[in-house]
């Protein structure tokens, strides 16, 4: 069983994979909204280009925007959960939401907004892969807007065995795929999702040949893991100074109560132990 060199889920051969070919995106956004491939019209990509620099900058975000006929779509993929990560979701909406607007356009005139974030990491405390986010009254359930939906699908989260009839389903195991096995696996559904879906295989296929491509990637795959540690290391350095200012702390209250420095360190030894 083949290890995948370029994994569709690493953001740099995500992007490339869904702004290369119109037909693949839409049939993307199709399945993880639910709405007819008919629906997507007039479509457009932002974004797209792929600068050397963002190959090897830790922090870049390789998203995708997409602006059709009353909506405007965010999509991307995050292999690591580095915190807040509903938070974050939620910032990319109101920054899109906002930039719809043309000055002294009416508000009547802001699209519908959707983040959709393919995450590698389970975030919510459900088995289901699917959570989409509205606003609307906690006690009607009466909606607010239909200008806002942030969908997150946990690729950790899907059945071994996929549901071919969902239509969602074959293109998260394509996201998710580490083996040359599992893409033997969608190619051999009975009634398979789509043409689609087959083009995007064989544009897989054909990437993990590439190999100028596949060097990209492992540059960006070193930065991600650079991205990483450099954020590992700073919350290890947080809870260090945190530990240490408590520490502080708890010596000046010692000494406020009348103990010298040698039941000090004796009271810090056991502490520590």
């Amino acid at each position: 069983m083949g290890r995948l060199a370029v994994r569709p889920k690493v953001d740099l051969a995500f992007k490339k994979i869904f702004s290369e070919n119109e037909k693949i995106l839409k049939a993307l956004i199709s399945a993880a909204l639910d709405i007819p491939i008919a629906d997507i019209q007039d479509m457009q990509l932002g974004n797209t280009e792929i600068l050397p620099q963002d190959l090897s900058n830790k922090f870049c975000r390789l998203d995708l925007k997409v602006t059709m006929r009353g909506r405007v779509v965010d999509v991307e993929i995050q292999l690591n959960n580095h915190g807040h990560f509903q938070n974050r979701a939620l910032f990319y909406w109101a920054r899109l939401f906002s930039e719809s607007l043309e000055s002294g356009n009416d508000f009547k005139l802001l699209p519908e907004t959707i983040v959709i974030s393919f995450i590698n990491f389970d975030l919510f405390g459900c088995s289901g892969y699917h959570s989409q986010f509205v606003l609307k009254e906690t006690v009607r359930n009466e909606i607010l807007t239909d200008k806002l939906a942030i969908h997150f699908f946990e690729l950790t989260k899907l059945p071994k065995e996929i549901d071919k009839n969902k239509k969602i389903e074959p293109w998260l195991k394509l996201i998710g795929a580490e083996t040359e096995e599992e893409l033997k696996e969608l190619y051999e559904l009975e009634n398979a999702e789509s043409d689609e879906l087959k083009e995007a295989l064989d544009y897989v296929k054909k990437l993990n040949a590439d190999e100028q491509f596949k060097r990209q990637l492992e540059m960006r795959e070193t930065a991600l893991l650079e991205e990483t540690s450099a954020l590992s290391f700073a919350e290890d350095k947080g809870r260090n100074e945190g530990r240490n200012e408590e520490r502080q702390k708890f010596i000046a209250a010692m000494k406020k109560s009348g103990l010298d420095d040698e039941a000090i360190e004796k009271i810090l030894k056991l502490r520590e132990e």
